[in-house]
């Protein structure tokens, strides 16, 4: 074989080799657009997810910022007529005053909203901020409770302080009235039902009982003391009737009255005497005999 001959032959042996295999390139081609187009897809997808999912967020921290302030303002009408108390209202005049700086607190208003056409970087931003609000508001209407609570309590131990004054002021009294109204009354009962109430508040004293228990106790107290008045008055009364009868029965006027009048004549001090059948008169200083002369004219 001459040397041109065998160069002729790996020149087509070369160009063989050399074919480009177009349709292995096209499907190879073909595969990475599917896979591009399915990561473009993928990516579309999850951007898509993700807004919805920022959109639902965003109008559910909107929708809780409503209830969230409706509790809030539920909470400020509860509190309002503990705020008008005054400091001699309640045992600790403090509570008072954290009530009114917890009233005053005003909740911050958003002017963001959640529209659908906004990224979702940006409703998440706003769901953040809302979320954030709420729960401030939420802290605010939780110390409001607390403090009305406590406001409450100062104020109930405040009453019962005064009812305890109130009941030993009144069982004072009524020891007065008691020891005043010895001999002074109509029934004696009236005056031992006293002693008992009195044995029994003094009880309720020692014993620390509830504001209802003590002002039922003083209104008992009280009755049973207003019994004992009625009864001294009644008796009183009977010793003034009493005494004025006694004064009309030793006026003068009574007395000038039974000296006008004339006794009543005895039969002795009659001239004429009249015997029922036969009258016969008696003449003073003449006999009853008639006398006759001693011989005729």
């Amino acid at each position: 074989m001459s040397l041109a001959e065998l160069s002729a032959d790996d020149a087509d042996e070369v160009a063989v080799h050399r074919h480009i295999p177009f349709t292995r390139i096209a499907g190879i081609m073909l595969a990475l657009v599917t896979v591009t187009g399915l990561a473009t897809g993928l990516v579309m997808a999850k951007r898509n997810y993700d807004h919805r999912e920022a959109l639902t967020s965003c109008n559910h921290a909107i929708e809780q910022s409503d209830i969230v302030r409706i509790e809030w303002d539920k909470a400020l009408k509860q509190a309002e007529p503990y705020a008008k108390l005054q400091d001699k209202d309640v045992q600790d005049p403090k509570s008072l005053e954290l009530l009114g700086k917890i009233m005053q607190y005003q909740p911050s208003v958003s002017t963001e909203n959640c529209d659908p056409s906004l990224t979702a970087d940006r409703l998440d931003r706003t769901r953040a901020e809302t979320e954030k609000a709420n729960s401030q508001l939420r802290i605010q209407t939780r110390n409001l409770h607390d403090t009305v609570d406590t406001v409450k309590a100062s104020q109930e131990q405040q009453r019962i302080d005064n009812a305890q004054n109130v009941l030993s002021q009144t069982i004072e009294n009524a020891d007065r009235l008691y020891k005043e109204s010895e001999n002074k009354v109509r029934d004696d009962n009236t005056r031992a039902r006293l002693s008992e109430q009195i044995t029994r508040a003094r009880l309720m004293m020692r014993d620390h009982q509830d504001l209802d228990v003590y002002n039922r106790t003083i209104q008992d107290l009280n009755e049973v003391m207003q019994i004992v008045r009625d009864s001294m008055t009644a008796v009183k009364n009977e010793e003034i009737s009493d005494a004025g009868r006694s004064d009309e029965s030793t006026q003068p006027g009574s007395d000038s009255q039974s000296s006008n009048r004339q006794p009543a004549p005895s039969s002795e001090d009659l001239s004429p005497s009249v015997t029922h059948g036969n009258s016969t008169w008696d003449v003073p200083g003449q006999s009853v005999t008639p006398s006759f002369p001693d011989r005729l004219g």
